[in-house]
């Protein structure tokens, strides 16, 4: 049932029952003033009877009345009619019997009928032009609402076409002003997705890009450093096989064990490269602590602001990748890119909520935030684990990178009753 049935079918029964109630109304109070006109009308007769007024008289009087009958009777009354006679009158009325001779009597009585059937003849006027008036008047509504309703149809279809990745037309300006504040929130919507649609598109090639650098890097790395070892170890094995001098097998297994232990430390190199093992093996606290010292080592002419407090955070494996590679993604910014002498790095962690500050005082970002791949990676690690990630340049030079992550609200503080 669409709304407009549902608010029509609602005005026909409000309205319905309040004609209804009108019409119990307006009858009684019909009845009441043609009781009212009647009594009177009786009244007037019995003055007359009173004054002794010809019979001939009253009764040309009483014929044109809507509100008296008389007509003559000839015979003998009962005892009820005598009754009725004005001498004895009961009710205001009761009928005028009024004695012309012996045995015959002239008898006025109320008349409603025809004063009924015309008030009741105009108000069915009255209610079948304003039932006219009101289909009209719905009508009316029906065809504006559903006019009013073709920009909501409209949007609707577009909204239907966005889902579905097509290009939708543009919507056309309604005089309705509401419905032009959902339209352009609508547009501002549209614009939106596909900006963030192109931002992605950009994302991905970059990613593409990065991972052949990857794969160009590992493959170089094993080809260059471990495949030549190898290929130099195969030499000193069969030189091990097959050579009789003492000195020259000595020197070769010197050689491969020295070689091995180039083999060992680059393929430790390539795995700490893909995933940070340090976290396997320690809390996520040493491992960023791990992690900044390397750094404070590798750049010895910076100055260092660390704080690390994550004694009382508990501890996730998905979430702990996600806020190292973070932080780590965080610091190599800053060491390649921001040229700054001061880091400032504050992480906390406790069982309410995690925050991740790391703030230089380099070159800064100048007017606007440049979206690469770095910024997209940490924004995406935040969106991963629900927390919000922000990138600013603040007033005194730099570059601000926060994420701020709640992972349980904080009880309410209760009120203390001082003594």
């Amino acid at each position: 049932m669409s709304g407009f049935t549902k608010i029509s079918t609602a005005i026909v029964a409000v309205f319905i029952g309040c004609f209804l109630v009108f019409t119990c109304l307006v009858y009684f109070h019909i009845q009441d003033n043609i009781e009212e006109e009647m009594t009177g009308a009786l009244n007037q007769v019995r003055e007359m009877v009173n004054l002794n007024i010809p019979v001939a008289d009253i009764e040309a009087i009483v014929e044109p009345s809507p509100h008296l009958s008389a007509h003559y009777f000839t015979g003998r009354l009962q005892a009820e009619q005598t009754s009725l006679m004005p001498t004895t009158e009961r009710t205001a009325l009761t009928p005028v019997i009024i004695p012309i001779q012996e045995n015959q009597y002239l008898i006025v009585t109320p008349f409603d009928a025809t004063e009924l059937t015309q008030n009741l003849t105009f108000f069915a006027l009255v209610a079948g032009l304003f039932f006219a008036t009101f289909v009209l008047l719905l009508f009316t509504l029906k065809v504006a609402v559903k006019q009013r309703l073709v920009p909501l149809n409209q949007l609707a279809d577009a909204l239907s076409e966005l889902r579905e990745g097509k290009e939708s037309q543009p919507l056309p300006h309604s005089d309705i002003t509401e419905m032009n504040r959902v339209l352009d929130q609508f547009k501002h919507l549209q614009n939106a997705l596909k900006s963030k649609e192109k931002q992605l598109i950009k994302i991905d090639k970059q990613l593409a890009l990065l991972q052949e650098q990857e794969r160009n890097y590992l493959a170089r790395e094993l080809h260059d450093n471990v495949g030549q070892l190898l290929t130099t170890i195969k030499a000193h094995a069969y030189i091990l096989v097959n050579a009789k001098e003492q000195s020259v097998v000595e020197l070769s297994a010197q050689k491969v064990q020295v070689m091995s232990h180039q083999i060992s430390d680059a393929i430790r190199k390539l795995t700490a490269h893909l995933h940070p093992l340090i976290l396997d093996r320690v809390s996520l606290q040493s491992s960023l602590e791990r992690l900044v010292y390397e750094q404070e080592v590798a750049q010895p002419d910076t100055q260092w602001d660390v704080s690390i407090n994550l004694k009382r955070y508990q501890e996730d494996n998905e979430r702990d990748i996600h806020l190292y590679r973070f932080a780590q993604e965080a610091i190599n910014n800053v060491i390649k890119h921001a040229k700054a002498t001061k880091v400032s790095i504050q992480i906390y962690g406790d069982t309410h909520r995690v925050s991740v500050m790391v703030k230089d005082n380099g070159r800064g970002l100048g007017n606007h935030i440049v979206e690469n791949i770095g910024m997209s990676s940490m924004r995406s690690r935040a969106r991963c684990i629900g927390a919000n990630c922000s990138v600013t340049s603040p007033d005194d030079g730099g570059v601000a990178v926060s994420l701020s992550l709640i992972l349980k609200k904080m009880p309410p503080l209760m009120g203390a009753n001082v003594a």
